[in-house]
């Protein structure tokens, strides 16, 4: 211990003694300050970084409709004989909606079937052609035979006689000719014949409207008894399982040239007994004019789901959660990812011939990360 002269000197020893030890700690904080503020900011700045921003634009003025709506015509022109299906009937691809009357037709079929077995059995005959070729070799061989007497005995056959003989052989050939010509042209008539029958089974399958799509008939046009022209609509039928978007936006807000394909949501409250909820599907294109105050029309595309309901039987699909005509809104992300994966389709590698395509370089043009963001090339 350091002896002291008096209890005064000695509290003021220790007095100056912990100040300066104060004024240590109060340096030391001050400069650990703009470090420990360093490190705050560096991290704060790199869950911004990490972290993408979300720009959700949502839009009110939206019509739903049906993503395609089809009126099937009558394919020639008749009477309406049957309609198989009602309004508000489901349908399915393919289905025979409605048939007109084919009675004129199946008339002509028959005729068209009877003149295709004459035509076979005119080809299948062939006993002209067996008696040409028979009457052929008849005359061949009395010129032959006749021939071996002539050069055996100069004189025993007329030369006139052999005359005769050679014209009734080249006589037998055109006969021949003449009937395998006939056979040839039998067989056109046949292919003819066939070819009428196929026309008139295509007539008459023209007579039944087919669903082109699954869906809902909406409304029809015709009743039984009723004349229609070809071309006329019959019926009308939608397609409820896929559902199309109308919504009207402030193109201020929205990138027009980079929103094709955006994820969106539509999203509708409970009315009534109709359950609210939501579906999710992607903008399906943008039309390229501006409407007055300076909106755009932009269409999107989502598919549509049946609610599940509890039976007896166990669970069963019920309606469609949503409908054309309801009032909705419509949730459209702009997050800049989404945006920058759409500036421009990735290159090929084979055409690559700046080289700036590699598996770190995003589309658009947004450099991955560990590379060059001047050229666009890997460090």
């Amino acid at each position: 211990m350091i002896p002291f002269s008096s209890r005064s000197d000695c509290d003021a020893r220790v007095g100056g003694r912990g100040r300066q030890v104060y004024r240590g700690v109060c340096v030391g904080l001050l400069m650990l300050c703009p470090l420990v503020w360093g490190i705050a900011a560096g991290t704060l700045a790199a869950q911004e970084a990490s972290a993408d921003p979300v720009d959700v634009l949502e839009v009110h003025d939206v019509v739903v409709d049906f993503a395609r709506q089809i009126d099937v015509p009558a394919r020639r022109s008749g009477t309406v004989a049957a309609l198989t299906v009602r309004q508000n009937d489901t349908v399915q691809a393919g289905q025979v909606l409605a048939k007109l009357d084919e009675t004129s037709l199946m008339i002509r079929r028959r005729s068209a079937l009877l003149q295709l077995e004459s035509a076979r059995l005119v080809l299948a005959d062939d006993l002209e052609l067996k008696f040409a070729r028979t009457a052929l070799e008849e005359a061949e061989a009395e010129l032959g035979d006749s021939r071996s007497v002539h050069d055996t005995v100069r004189g025993a056959v007329p030369l006139n006689q052999l005359r005769r003989m050679r014209l009734a052989v080249q006589r037998g050939e055109l006969e021949v000719a003449r009937v395998e010509k006939q056979r040839r042209q039998a067989e056109i008539d046949q292919q003819l014949r066939v070819a009428d029958l196929a026309v008139i089974d295509d007539e008459l399958s023209r007579l039944e409207s087919l669903s082109p799509i699954d869906g809902v008939a909406l409304a029809v046009h015709r009743e039984i008894g009723e004349w229609v022209q070809a071309g006329e609509p019959l019926l009308t039928v939608a397609t409820v399982g896929r559902l199309r978007l109308h919504a009207m936006v402030d193109a201020k807000l929205i990138d027009t040239a980079n929103c094709v394909g955006l994820p969106v949501t539509v999203r509708w409250d409970t009315i009534g007994k109709t359950r609210g909820g939501s579906l999710r599907g992607q903008v399906v294109s943008v039309d390229p004019g501006r409407l007055p105050g300076n909106r755009v029309r932009l269409h999107a595309e989502v598919t549509n789901r049946r609610q599940i309901r509890s039976t007896p039987n166990g669970a069963e699909a019920g309606s469609w959660m949503l409908l054309p005509g309801m009032e909705v809104t419509l949730r459209i992300d702009q997050s800049p990812a989404q945006v920058a994966l759409r500036v421009a389709p990735p290159r090929d590698r084979e055409t690559d011939t700046e080289g700036l395509l590699s598996p770190r370089w995003r589309p658009g043009g947004v450099p991955a990360i560990g590379s060059d963001a001047k050229s666009g090339r890997l460090r």
